[in-house]
This record gives C-alpha cells, structure tokens and sequence, in this order.
C-alpha cells in the first residue's frame, strides 16, 4: 500500500474539523450544519434494532433484554445529551458489542447525540414492549 495515497496526517476523530463534512456525507447534517432529524431517527431506529438483537442473543432471558432497555429509557430527554450516550455505549460494551460507526462519528456533535440517543431509546422501549405482550 502506497503511503503517498494514504496520508498519515488525515485526522480520524468526530472531534476534529473534518468531521461536520463526515457527518453531511453521512446524511445526517444539512448543508448549514443543522441535524438532519429524519435522518438522524432513521439512524437510531436501523441500530437501536440491530442493538436489540444483540441484547436478545447475549441474554438467556427476555428479563436481561428488558432491564437494560429500562435503564436505558431513565435517561430519555436529559439536559446533558451525554449521559444518555455513555449509558448506550456502556451498554454496548457489556454485551460485548463494538460501538457502531455511526455512533462514533456522532459523538463529537452534541445536538446530533441528543436527537439520536432519545430516538434510539425510546426504540428500544418500544421494541421491549412489544416483546412483553406477546
């Protein structure tokens, strides 16, 4: 692999300044810079289901899926987005799941972390209960 087309210098971090552009390529920013709040619940939807299965093949039962999806919902609509956040990676970490792309781009967008994490959460809720009534 030719060094001269990979550039050593080329930063790889959603806190940098190349990271807005990232994010507008991603669809999840508009042009201005504004969150794209329909991309951003597709987002959230896509992986909160895809983190539900995940929760659903670690635990041995459905009690373990629905307690952490209710600690996860304590945090919905928290002043600090982060909290929020941290609580979804924590929860990725203790099943062992490596934390999705998109939510390591996110991270260094405070508004987009808001709109994700609450649309992500409240997925979860969702597709918890669905699984209690049946």
């Amino acid at each position: 692999m030719s060094k001269e087309k990979y550039s050593s210098a080329r930063s790889c971090s959603p806190f940098d300044d190349s990271a807005a552009e990232r994010l507008r390529r991603m669809g999840l920013l508009t042009e201005s810079g504004a969150p794209d709040r329909d991309a951003a619940a597709v987002a959230a939807h896509l992986y909160a289901g895809l983190f539900y299965d995940s929760l659903c093949d670690f635990h041995s039962d459905m009690g373990g899926v629905t307690a952490v999806c209710r600690e996860l919902l304590e945090y919905v609509g928290m002043k600090d987005p982060r909290r929020p956040f941290l609580a979804i990676c924590s929860a990725y970490d203790a099943i062992y799941c490596a934390l999705p792309d998109v939510m390591w781009w996110i991270a260094g967008n405070l508004q987009l972390v808001s709109c994700f994490t609450d649309d992500f959460i409240k997925c979860l809720a969702e597709f918890s209960a669905e699984s209690e009534e049946m």
